[in-house]
């Protein structure tokens, strides 16, 4: 199995050579699966949709797609508020939540978006007991041994100096029905950061913005490569250095009695 793992495009806000780089990158990876965890576009608006729309009709691969935050609007807030997912299921696709199997794994997206919430900060995301059941039930009639992975916009684990950006909400209680439930690694993005981390025996790998110029300091635009299965998976981070997308970060994740632990 080799899965790309993109996120952040923020179409509005995308620099042209990195599109084009990205491109180039996932021709010679040749991927099974490309999986874009949310913020295609920067403020929803139609001529950022359709931009999203065109990179993702030039994709020559299966892709998953989810939406993020970005991609309902912050200013029009009749549309956020009474038609959110309008422009959604116009222009990127019909379902909030798809997922795609085939012969290898099984993957899973996870709408973690919100048009709004308890706090005043709306970017913020969580993930409620109804999806997580939903997914739980989905993977208790599978009884191969494919991969099993999630894709979700908002981060389920961050590093300590990031933490006032804040977890998904709903974690705890997600991660330990995840865990039942077979889920092997969480795809995710929203904070501009690339890492991976085991947390509570799942790999959570966590994806920079892709192609737009909405960059956190010190961290260049990045995206994730899945390869492995079961058994033993490699999660590679490829960052834009001048010209090109390159390797910068290869972990090794083996499973062990039913957990993930990095190797070395």
């Amino acid at each position: 199995m080799t899965l790309a793992h993109i996120s952040d495009l923020h179409f509005g806000r995308e620099n042209p050579r990195l599109v084009v780089g990205l491109l180039q990158t996932l021709e010679d990876i040749q991927p099974q699966l490309v999986v874009i965890s949310g913020d295609l576009t920067q403020r929803a608006r139609t001529h950022e949709f359709l931009a999203a729309r065109a990179f993702l009709d030039s994709l020559q691969w299966p892709f998953l797609v989810i939406a993020g935050n970005h991609d309902i609007s912050a200013d029009n807030l009749t549309e956020r508020f009474f038609a959110p997912w309008k422009k959604w299921h116009r222009y990127i696709a019909n379902t909030l939540e798809p997922i795609v199997s085939d012969e290898n794994s099984i993957t899973i997206g996870v709408n973690t978006a919100r048009r709004s919430g308890y706090c005043l900060d709306w970017s913020r995301g969580r993930v409620n007991n109804w999806q997580i059941t939903a997914i739980a039930e989905y993977l208790a009639e599978e009884e191969g041994e494919r991969l099993r992975v999630i894709a979700a916009h908002h981060p389920f684990w961050i590093p300590k100096q990031y933490r006032y950006r804040h977890v998904i909400g709903g974690r705890d209680m997600a991660i330990g029905r995840l865990k039942k439930a077979g889920v092997d690694i969480i795809l995710s993005g929203h904070v501009h950061l690339a890492y991976t981390h085991v947390l509570n025996g799942l790999i959570i790998s966590h994806a920079g913005t892709a192609i737009s110029d909405r960059l956190e300091a010190d961290y260049p635009n990045s995206f994730k490569i899945v390869r492995g299965d079961r058994r033993k998976l490699s999660v590679e981070t490829r960052e834009w250095r001048n010209t090109c997308f390159i390797k910068s970060v290869d972990q090794v994740f083996n499973r062990i009695q039913g957990e993930w632990r990095e190797s070395g």
